[in-house]
């Protein structure tokens, strides 16, 4: 089990938005779908592209480079492009802060 630490507040991001967030070096992306929280690597697993710069719809986040395609609640692939899965953060809610595990 790892270290939980805190990167923002929920206030901090708000329905249907991302965010990149600095966890000890590594940028990690925080999706909102719907009110609850994702966390995935930010870097695309099939070229290494930021995926803050792709987009979101529901729960699939789009790579902005090659339209690679994944789901952030499980971080598979779901599309034709990579059939690598995107490394996934266990996420925690408490007194209203958002936590991650590293």
């Amino acid at each position: 089990m790892g270290k939980y630490v805190k990167v923002a507040n929920i206030t901090d991001l708000p329905k249907n938005q991302m965010r990149v967030y600095d966890v000890n070096g590594q940028e990690i992306l925080v999706v909102n779908v719907e009110g609850e929280l994702y966390a995935v690597n930010n870097q695309c697993p099939h070229l290494g592209y930021p995926l803050f710069f792709g987009s979101l719809e529901g729960d699939v986040l789009t790579c902005g480079f090659h339209n690679a395609k994944f789901n952030v609640r499980t971080g598979k692939s779901v599309g034709p492009v990579t059939g690598k899965s995107l490394k996934i953060f266990q996420v925690k809610i408490r007194d209203s802060s958002i936590f991650i595990e590293v």
